[in-house]
């Protein structure tokens, strides 16, 4: 039985995708892989992701800025994203990727707050998903989410919280990313949450070029692989990989509305 996918996060405009589109796409297409969904990370990369969503009909983009890739211009960026979100493009589907990641000590939290405020007062104005990037920050996240109330939701991008964190993203109305970290022995508390999430509340990603499924460590993630994830998936809560895919499929299109 032939299943369908959707990436729900994959940097297409990165190597080793960029001028070899057509080739991870028809790679990607072999495994049931229809759509994708190109987060960019600041102004950098707005006009690339935008270019690839008018060169390649299964590709619709996210403009945003992510919490690693803030400039000092950023007050500047936030007025032009403003700006571009304004102007009619039925192909940019979320905001983002943006959040928080408080990892390292030394990055600048309040400004990061900051950015992330904006950009989810950004979602609410425009009625546009939210794409998160959240990294030792569930905490915060959730309590600006709780403030802004952003009513289109989002999705927690690549997350290993905690199911209780889990479950309070889900309430605010957020969908759980999950990606090939699942595919690891290690990665037990994730794979664990996975399995009691509702399967009504999880997106599939790769996060290529990023995020390798085990097996394939050091080499570049590909779109391809979202159909491993599910595989993994679909062991984690012994459901059926059609059940998995065909639901999976509906959270994402019912999100980004495609």
């Amino acid at each position: 039985m032939a299943f369908r996918f959707i990436d729900s996060h994959c940097h297409f405009d990165f190597a080793p995708f960029k001028g070899n589109e057509a080739l991870y796409l028809q790679m990607a297409k072999d495994r049931g892989v229809t759509t994708f969904i190109v987060p960019s990370v600041n102004q950098s990369n707005w006009n690339q992701v935008n270019g690839l969503s008018k060169q390649f009909d299964g590709i619709y983009y996210a403009l945003g800025i992510h919490p690693l890739f803030i400039t000092s211009n950023y007050e500047k960026e936030l007025e032009s994203l403003a700006a571009l979100l304004d102007e009619e493009n039925n192909k940019c589907v979320a905001i983002g990727e943006c959040g928080l990641d408080f990892w390292h000590q030394d990055n600048d939290k309040e400004i990061q707050i900051s950015v992330f405020r904006q950009q989810c007062l950004l979602a609410k104005k425009h009625q546009l998903p939210l794409i998160i990037h959240s990294r030792k920050s569930h905490d915060m996240v959730v309590k600006l989410l709780r403030e802004i109330k952003p009513e289109r939701g989002g999705v927690i991008h690549g997350f290993s919280g905690s199911l209780q964190q889990a479950n309070q993203f889900i309430e605010l109305g957020f969908y759980i990313g999950v990606g090939g970290v699942i595919s690891y022995e290690r990665a037990k508390k994730t794979k664990m949450v996975v399995s009691q999430l509702p399967l009504d509340k999880i997106l599939l990603e790769t996060d290529a070029p990023d995020m390798p499924l085990f097996g394939f460590q050091g080499k570049k993630n590909t779109p391809d692989k979202v159909q491993k994830v599910c595989e993994h998936l679909a062991l984690i809560r012994k459901e059926s990989m059609q059940t998995i895919s065909e639901t999976v499929y509906k959270n994402t299109t019912s999100l980004f509305g495609i």
